[in-house]
Order: structure tokens, then sequence, then C-alpha cells
């Protein structure tokens, strides 16, 4: 049974996810049914009669699918049978097209609304009767779909004027209100007098045709995840139901009883199986390839041919992969290029011969006659890591093609290896600590001492490896080497060498590293802790906030006070005044783009910091943090849980006697920037948090926080929402919100500095599409750009030329580049988009792949390799890292902040086999070269758990217009093509910039989805 899970997989490795996930359910009162059923007779006295309908239905659906091609041209499909326990069976169907469906092309496919009755009928009763959940809640709090008082499904779902696709692409279909359109209709429930009415909130989503030709339950969902694949298959691996019964005898008196636990098959399901139907179909068909150690086959033999069967050993896909790799024809030359498992799609095995034939018929290759390739995909049989040699085995035959024997495997360099283990340990397969160590070894060869510790502060913080200390014994030397002409010039003496004293002052600035970037000492990673004062580390964090240079700052005051508008000073003011009666406040600075809200945030920073006062900046996002003087993510500096949104009730992680607790009882204020896009959880959390540690139940525990931002910008990503749940999460929905003080800036600088009217126009268009203004089309619920607001661009080639014109030649001037950015609203976008722009640099491309295994060892057998290798998951690099010298990536984890957060952009300087050198593009750090090596990564929402070793980056030539917010550029393109899908996105985009001659947009009509919630403005 776990071998059609496998073989899902397969698909998915090849195909990605899949695109629709049908569920197709047996209707008792079809009329193929009806007609054959004896007087009295009911379908449920007919298993056999119901079994054979369904069926010859289901082969149907699928010819309807996959011959009339109804929803595109299906690359691949599956099925599974459930039945139900009152015995009726359904089929779940998974669907892969050639062509993902578009969003304009889904409520062609789907729909989720009532039909009108009066232009079709029958498609009405239809609906009405198979295609309405429950109804559940109020109307039902005793349905199978309750929990805790809440529907499983979130029935009754919102109401929408158009189909939504978020991030995840996970839709929310088209449900329109009565007042926009909207069909109901009446049905009678229990315990309810009168006839209920029920309208498009209700309805599962369905395929019109499908619906309207099979007249049963025909539920149709736009696919998001392998998710679904994990759901379709399980049944077929759980087995059948068990049913626990009890026997008694009641003349007993000592009421012993047995307990018997049975196999519970429903009788329908019986006789599905006594027809000898199939519970799983696919197609292509999947092939399954041996796996084995060196005459390690599996033999079979009999008193007969015992003694062939011990001198010759049995040729099994794998020995017959290698004999084929060796034949100097061309066959045998195409075969090198192929890795085991893609061998079945250009050469069959002959059961007979036992041995691999060229096939004769399928897709001819391009350029080699004779060679054909079919739909037939190839799969390696699973293998668990404890059978470590022939888990390796497999390890080297997916990775590498054309092996002709297995000391070919084992042969690196030039050199055979005794186990393939150590093969793989020396092709940098596994994750080790020979992994960082040869990560040093590349970075003492051309980097700084300083730049040496940092990267082993990050190996240490992010990597945990084993052998931290033998690591530092073998480089401390490199870690150290700036130390050592120091010491020498300060004594006058050339001869003096590395001396304790100096390793531990390496070793002390390496843990003020470690305890900057995970708040834990040397010790912990299983290195030796340095002299210091028992209180020296303790204090780290209150140093950091303490080190800033009275001078620079004093700088910064004299020359920025003079410039505050009167808004601006009015607000300045205010805050200063507020620090100096240390009575605490809550302040929310409401600031549209342009308005100086930076320039203001930096001054009142400096101003209290001048004082000898502890000022802490943080933002919701890495790029936003990087804007500010000593900056960093929320979630980091206040040790927010990752997953907060699911935890109302969540406390910051941090301990009392801790140096950041330190630092938010002696902080004067608290200023957190980019507000509106943190879950009002975040801001809970740090009010009971700040309470705690203050010992004090104000407000924050008396503290001062100055919350800024812009609500018409994106608010918090919330996993599979809706837009019920988006406003809900939003900051202005939290208790705390009724205690604010709200200050505003409304005067755009950007306009002021310009002086140029087009920018002022530009700055009010703006706003509308922000508050929501621009009137929607009509039948499009899209708004239509305004004419003078932007440069509209044909398709995705001119809208690159426009962004960077000659990139061959600008693409090392850091400058141009770091001003300069395409935003998209999906990842999809994204990547095709940095992937077309990377091709046009000069250089060679470098491939870096990712290290993939499974957190939870027991799981490996059921997520191979290759399908782990396959995913490509938001906020995770991809497993094939595809990179040139010059390209411009953004950082995807907290490394150093604040000097290297998430989000952070940099832009490849050089490129050795196990780090990049890099330089930071913008912020306070910006031009500071910095080394990134591989590390591990685990993503924070995947129903796969599995770890992921590679370098923290993706290409930011573009970017997603989320992970843009805080960002001002000089030149900013818009690929709506896929329009937006949440709240202020493409208010977002568009105010990257500050007139409509730098902003280039695409779609050509200039029509696109601008979703507000007034609600939140409001």
């Amino acid at each position: 049974m776990q071998e059609y899970i496998q073989d899902a997989m397969t698909y998915v490795r090849h195909y990605g996810r899949p695109d629709l996930f049908i569920t197709f359910t047996c209707n008792p009162n079809w009329e193929d049914i009806q007609t054959l059923l004896l007087p009295g007779q009911q379908a449920i006295h007919r298993h056999d009669l119901t079994a054979r309908v369904f069926k010859q239905k289901l082969k149907s659906l699928i010819d309807f699918i996959v011959k009339y091609e109804i929803f595109g041209i299906t690359r691949c499909w599956l099925y599974t049978i459930e039945w139900q326990k009152r015995g009726l069976p359904h089929a779940h169907i998974l669907v892969w097209l050639k062509d993902r469906i578009r969003p304009e092309e889904i409520d062609q496919i789907i729909s989720a609304k009532i039909p009108d009755p009066l232009i079709n009928q029958e498609l009405f009763d239809i609906v009405t009767k198979h295609m309405i959940h429950g109804p559940c809640g109020a109307f039902n709090m005793t349905s199978p779909c309750m929990e805790n008082g809440k529907c499983k499904k979130n029935f009754p779902k919102p109401h929408m004027n158009d189909t939504i696709t978020d991030i995840d692409g996970y839709p929310m279909y088209r449900r329109r209100s009565t007042e926009n359109g909207g069909h109901t209709f009446t049905m009678r429930l229990p315990n309810f007098p009168n006839q209920v009415e029920f309208d498009n909130q209700w309805v599962v989503p369905y395929p019109p045709l499908l619906s309207k030709i099979y007249k049963a339950h025909i539920n149709v969902e736009l696919c998001s995840s392998v998710k679904s694949i994990k759901y379709i298959c399980k049944y077929v691996n759980k087995g059948s139901d068990l049913a626990i019964f009890e026997v008694q005898n009641i003349n007993k008196n000592d009421e012993i009883a047995r307990y018997q636990m049975g196999r519970y098959i429903s009788s329908n399901e019986a006789i599905w199986h006594i027809l000898s139907f199939p519970i799983h179909e696919r197609d292509p068909a999947v092939q399954h390839l041996a796996i084995h150690l060196e005459n390690g086959q599996r033999v079979y033999f009999s008193e007969e041919n015992v003694l062939q069967r011990a001198f010759e050993a049995p040729k099994t896909t794998l020995t017959e992969f290698f004999t084929l790799c060796q034949k100097p024809d061309v066959f045998g030359q195409f075969a090198k290029t192929l890795v085991c498992g893609d061998v079945p799609r250009y050469f069959t095995w002959n059961k007979s011969s036992k041995k691999w034939e060229p096939r004769k018929q399928g897709k001819p290759h391009s350029s080699i006659t004779g060679i054909f390739k079919a739909k037939t995909l190839g799969r390696l049989y699973t293998v668990h890591p404890k059978q470590r040699e022939c888990f390796y085995l497999r390890l080297l035959l997916v990775n590498f093609p054309g092996p002709t024997s297995f000391e070919f495997l084992r042969t690196v360099n030039g050199r055979v290896f005794n186990t393939y283990q150590d093969a793989c340990r020396e092709l940098q397969l596994l994750e080790d600590d020979n992994h960082w160590d040869l990560t040093l070894a590349d970075a003492v060869l051309t980097s700084t001492p300083n730049n040496i510790r940092q990267l082993f502060a990050i190996i240490l913080t992010t990597c945990y490896p084993s052998q931290a200390q033998t690591l530092w014994e073998k480089y401390k030397n490199c870690m150290t080497e700036d130390i050592l002409p120091r010491i020498r010039q300060i004594n006058q003496c050339q001869n003096i060498d590395y001396t304790p004293e100096m390793y531990n002052e390496a070793l002390v600035l390496i843990e003020d590293l470690c305890v900057l970037i995970s708040n834990l000492p040397l010790n912990h990673y299983g290195m030796p802790s340095p002299n210091r004062p028992s209180t020296d580390l303790v204090n780290t964090d209150l140093q950091r906030e303490n080190q800033y240079d009275h001078g620079s700052l004093a700088t910064i005051i004299m020359n920025s006070e003079p410039l505050l508008t009167a808004e601006q000073k009015i607000i300045y003011d205010r805050i200063m005044l507020a620090v100096a009666a240390e009575q605490g406040g809550f302040f929310f600075l409401d600031a549209p783009g342009g308005t100086g809200k930076t320039f203001l945030i930096s001054l009142i920073l400096a101003k209290i910091r001048s004082q000898q006062k502890i000022a802490l900046a943080v933002a919701s996002s890495g790029i936003a943090a990087t804007l500010l003087d000593g900056g960093r993510t929320a979630h980091s500096t206040f040790k927010l849980p990752l997953d907060v949104h699911n935890k109302p009730d969540a406390m910051c992680n941090i301990k009392k006697n801790s140096g950041i607790a330190a630092v938010l009882r002696k902080s004067s204020i608290i200023i957190w920037d980019e507000c509106t896009m943190a879950h009002k959880y975040s801001l809970e959390a740090l009010n009971r948090t700040m309470q705690d540690l203050n010992s004090n139940n104000k407000l924050f525990g008396g503290a001062i926080l100055l919350l800024s931002g812009d609500f018409r910008q994106t608010l918090p990503v919330i996993p599979r929402f809706t837009f019920a749940d988006e406003v809900n999460a939003c900051l202005k929905q939290s208790f705390l919100w009724r205690s604010v003080e709200t200050l505003r800036l409304t005067l755009n600088m950007r306009v002021q500095l310009q002086n140029d009217p087009s920018a002022q126009i530009f700055s009010e268009q703006l706003l509308d599409i922000g508050n929501g203004k621009i009137e929607l089309q009509p039948n499009t619920q899209c708004i239509k750009l305004p004419d003078n607001f932007c440069t509209v661009v044909q398709d995705k080639n001119e809208l690159i030329q426009s962004i960077f014109p000659d990139i061959q030649n600008n693409y090392l001037n850091y400058e141009w580049l770091s001003q300069r950015v395409i935003l998209a609203a999906k990842n999809v976008d994204v990547d095709e988009i940095n992937f077309q722009i990377q091709q046009l640099l000069p250089g060679d491309l470098m491939s870096f792949k990712s290290i993939d295994t499974v957190v939870d060892e027991n799981e490996s057998v059921k997520f191979p390799i290759e399908f782990l290798n396959s995913l490509d998951i938001s906020g995770m690099p991809p497993h094939n890292l595809r990179l040139k010298i010059g390209s411009p990536i953004i950082l995807l984890r907290n490394l150093n902040p604040p000097q290297l957060c998430n989000g952070t952009r940099l832009i490849i300087k050089k490129i050795t086999g196990n780090i990049l050198e890099a330089t930071i593009l913008s912020g306070k750090f910006k031009g500071k070269v910095v080394l990134l090596p591989r590390i591990p990564m685990i993503p924070s929402d995947s129903t796969i758990p599995f770890k992921r070793l590679q370098f923290p980056i993706r290409l930011a030539f573009a970017m997603s217009i989320n992970k843009s917010q805080g960002q001002t550029m000089s030149i900013c393109g818009l690929d709506l093509e896929n329009p937006c899908f949440s709240h202020g996105q493409l208010y977002v985009a568009c105010s990257r910039v500050g007139k409509p001659s730098n902003l280039f947009v695409l779609p050509k009509d200039r029509l696109t989805k601008n979703i507000v919630h007034r609600l939140v403005l409001n």
C-alpha cells in the first residue's frame, strides 16, 4: 500500500503539485441503479449494483477529464476509492494539467454559487440537493463537521465578489451576496418551524458541466500543496477500519468479558473486492527500480537451478543499467546522460531477457536518432537511513548520471572509496562537520579575520557542529590574525607569536557575536568559555544599545532638527515630552509613504541616545529594520513564537535575567516600525511580557511604545486566510488599540523635495489607491490605473528592459543595481523573472544543490530524497540554487542582526564551493562585505517537516510585494499579470517610487485588482 504513496510522490517530483482535487460520490438515486431495483428494494440492498454502476461512472468521469480535456490537457492522474460507514463509495481524484490554471480561469472551471433557476433549473436542482454543506453551526451544532463550536471546513464561507487566491494558492471562490446578484434557496430543517433560506456561503465548490452530467456530489478544489497527496493516499495506506465488539455471558456473576478486535469492511467495500475492482488507479505508469548492494540481489532458486544461481547472480534493473551505460553504441552513450530513475522514459525492461531495450514508440529525441521518450516514469525503491550503505548507494544513484558499476559510484576524483558513505561525504552530499571544515577552509584563503570570526559565529549558532572545538583549534590562528600584529606593534617586538591571551581575545569577540545572534554563550555550543568578567557577558545586549558615538548623534541632531516640518516638529516634541516625563505611553505614527517617517524616527532615536538613554528600534520586516540605526526584526528581538498567529495568550520567550530583558526594562522608548504587518497577538505578547518584566500592570509595563506604519499597506500574513481572518488579525482589532494615541504625518516630503507637479498628482493617486477610492470597472471587479500614473509595458521582456537597461554593462554598478527592482504578487512570477534576468548577465552559471533530510528519520521511507529535492516552499531557498557573480540576492534568515537580517539585499561578489562573498546593498551597513555559508533550515509552515542545508538566499532582481514593504526605490517595475490578492499590496507596490515616470507596469490594459478592507482604514 505504501507503494501508491511513493508513486504519487513521483508525479509530484516530475510535475509539481497537482492542479485539481476532485471528490466524486456515488448517488444511490441514479437512474441506472433505480431502474434495476426490484419492488421494495433500495440501493442499500444491492451493493453489487451500486458498485458496478459507480465503477462505470468513475471510468466515464476519468474519460471526460483525460480524453475530452474539459480542464485542459492532462499530464497524469490518480484516484483512490474510500467507503463511508453507510456503505456508499466515493473517489478522491488528483489531476495534473499540462498548463496551470490561471486566476482568471478559475471561475470558468469551479463554481461556488447557486445557479439561477430561471436560466438553468436542472443545475439549480442538482446543486441545492447535492452541493450544500451541512448545514451546520447555529442550524445544527451536532453536525459531524463541528469541532469546539466551529465548523472544521469553515462554513459558512465569506461573501466574495470575485475569486481570490492567496500566496499559497488557496482560493476563496466567488460567492456573491444577494445584494450583488447572488441567488438563494430555502429548505426545511429539523427543529425549525419555518423554512430556512441559504445563499452562496453554503455551497461546496463544484464543476458545473460535470455536476450536470453525473447528477451527483462532485467537489472540485484548486490544489495548493502536496498535502493533498498525503490525504488522498492515506486511506489506501491505512487499510480497513477496526471495529471492537464485546461478548459477555450475562449468566455469569463475575462479569468477565472477552473483547475481540476485528477488521471492519462494509458490505459495499466487500462487494468491490469480490468483483476485483481496483481501489487505486493511475496514469502514466510508474516503474519500480531495484536498489541493492553489490551481490545483494534477491535470489529465488529451486533444487534444479541452485548451482546456476550460486555462480551467476540474477540480473536486475540496476545491474543492467550499469551494463547499458557500458555499451559503446548510441544507446549506451545516451544512457550515460541519465540518472537511474529516468531510464524507463527512454528504455523498456524486458522481463524475459532481463535487459533494457530502447523504446520503439514515443516522442522522438530532438537530436539523437532512434531515441524515443514515453510518459512512463521510474522510481527507485525507498531505503531507510538505518540501512546505511544501501541508503548512500541510492543517494548516489539519484544524483549522478551514467554509472557503469558499483565501483564507479564509489569513485570520486579518481579515488576509489571503501564505502558509499565515504563517497557521499567527499561529494558533500551529507551534512556533517566536514562541511563546516571545508567552509572555513574556503574562507581563510581570502577573507579577513573579522569576517572569518563572523562566519564561525554564524556556523556555531545556526549549524550546531558536533566538533566545534576541533574547528576552533584548526582555524584559531586565522581568526586571531589581526590581533597578532596589533600586539606586536604595542610591544615593539616582531618576534611575538600567538599566545593564549590573543586566542582568548578572539574567543571574546566570537562569543559577543554568538550572544548577539542567539543570546547564548560559547559553552552552549561545545566551545571553551573565554576569560572575562562575570558580568561582562550578561550585559552584552546593554553594551550594544549604549555603544553609539555621541559625536555622530550630535551631528545628526544638529543637521536634522532644522529640517523638521511643522507637523513633524509637533510629533517630535510630543514624543520627547513623553520620554522626559517617564510615565509611559502608547503611540501610533500614521505615516503614508514619502511623508518622512524614517527621517523622523531616526532623529528621535538619535536624540534619546544622545541623552545616554536606551532607544530600542525594531521593525516587522528585515528590510525596514536595516533602515534604522541599530534596527532589528521584532520577531528576533522580542523572541516571539513563530506561530504567534495561533497563540492568543502568547508570551515572548525572554528570561527575566537575560540581556534583552535588561534592555527592555531600561529602554526609554521602544519604536516598532512597519507595525501594520504584525499580528495583534504579537503586540499583546509584548504587552504581557513587559508587564511581567517590570512587575507593573500598566500598559506595556509602564514603558513607552511608538508604533509606526500605514494601514493602507499589507496586513499580517495568515496561512490559508479569509478576508475576515486578515482583518481580525490586524492591530486595530486588539483590545490594546483603544488606548493608543494616534499621531499623523500627511505632508509628502518626496513631492516637496522634487518640486515636480507630476509627483504631487502621483501622491494623490497613490492615496486614492490605498483608500480604495478608484472606481471598479463594470463586470471585472478591477480598477483601471490612471493614464498619467505610470508607464505601461506590453510584456515581461519590455518590463525587464525598462528596469534593467543594458544590464550586461551595468550589473557591477552596485549603486545602480540597488535602486531598481521588479515586484510581483506571487513567488512563481518572481522566480521566473529572476531566472530570466540572471541569464542576461555575463559569466558562468554555478549550481548549488541542497542537502535535504526528513526531520523524523522514521518518516524517511515515506519521503525519498528526490521528492524532498522537488519541494519549492515560500521562505526557503530552492534545492538547485543557480547563481552568477553580480546577481543581487535577498537573505531569508536572520544571521547576524542588525547587519544581516531576513530581507537584507546583497550582491554576490565572489563564489567558492562552500561560501558566498557578498556586499550589502542598502541600509546602515551598505557596502560592507560579508560571508554567507550554507545553513540548515526547516520551513515554519510545511505539512512535510524536513530540513534543507542550503545558502539562505534567493535571487532579488525581482521580489514579492510583501518583501518590498519598507524599501524606497528609484525605479520600480510591477508584474501584475497575476493580480494582487490581499489588502494593500497594490498600494505598497506602487508607492516604492516617488513619481510616475519611474513606475513601469504590466499588464498593458491597465486593469488590475486592488484589495482594500475599508474596515481596517476606518
